[in-house]
């Protein structure tokens, strides 16, 4: 898993996930945001979040065939943040037993989501990676354009485009969009310093079989583009249930020795939630 991290950092979040629901306290975060909040973004949208606080999906992941582990994604209660009310987004991964002999990872992943504007208000990040530890938070000024970031006791501060992601939440607004087959989805993502555009294209229609059903799923796949260059070596194809709610049902990546693929064992739907209107 180390190296389709080192390649894909958008996707890592995704693959690298142990869920503690019941927390709900989280530390101060640099920077809130301040003044009137920015309208929506401009992705179009189909009128019902397709998730929701409750939603819990498990995956297995495998490498080269082989389990190394279990990941989870789940959306939490609502709470308030820098007096902002945020969807809690929890991605956490930990390594099966043969996998930790080699490369233990317990990893967790924490991005917080506005729920007026659908853009992130802030990421934290605790990697537990092969005996090493690696922490970092982002929070992100919508309305002053400007992410403040704190890794290993540094603060730096970037600029943003307007209603920016994180790269734990875009994998969520994204299902948020209309997905129509030959076409494509852009969202602005920001992470360690840089900003980029994830394109999401929609691919066709395959039906996928997974442990918990067989599933009829739109396949779209997901390119991060910076400064008008695409890494393509970063693709990762999604495979999502072809409904309102857009459930992640398989996840593939080639890297540089074989793929990794996610498939889902376990899912627990969240109550639809109303989507605000644009402005």
């Amino acid at each position: 898993m180390v190296l389709f991290k080192k390649n894909v950092p958008i996707v890592s979040l995704l693959l690298l996930l142990l869920l503690t629901p019941q927390t709900k306290a989280i530390e101060p975060l640099p920077v809130p945001p301040q003044g009137m909040l920015p309208s929506r973004g401009t992705l179009p949208s189909q009128g019902t979040l397709p998730f929701a606080p409750g939603e819990r999906l498990v995956y297995d992941v495998r490498y080269l065939g082989v389990r190394t582990g279990t990941a989870v994604l789940a959306v939490l209660d609502v709470i308030t943040l820098n007096g902002q009310e945020v969807y809690p987004l929890l991605s956490t991964a930990q390594s099966g037993d043969f996998a930790s002999a080699f490369y233990p990872v317990n990893d967790r992943v924490e991005s917080y989501l506005n729920v007026k504007g659908l853009y992130s208000d802030a990421i934290k990040v605790n990697l537990h990676d092969g005996g090493k530890n690696r922490k970092k938070q982002i929070a992100f000024d919508q309305v002053e354009h400007k992410a403040t970031q704190v890794q290993d006791g540094k603060r730096e501060v970037f600029d943003i485009p307007p209603n920016v992601n994180d790269s734990l939440s875009s994998l969520y607004i994204f299902r948020t969009a209309t997905l129509t087959v030959g076409s494509s989805v852009f969202i602005d993502v920001h992470d360690s310093g840089k900003n980029w555009k994830l394109e999401i294209a929609v691919l066709g229609k395959e039906t996928v079989t997974t442990p918990i059903g067989t599933f009829d799923t739109i396949k779209v796949q997901a390119t991060p583009r910076y400064e008008g260059i695409f890494f393509n070596k970063g693709s990762i194809f999604i495979w999502v249930t072809d409904d309102d709610r857009k459930i992640p049902v398989k996840m593939k990546s080639k890297i540089k020795i074989g793929s990794i693929t996610t498939t889902l064992i376990s899912r627990r739907d969240g109550e639809a939630v109303e989507a605000v209107p644009q402005k």
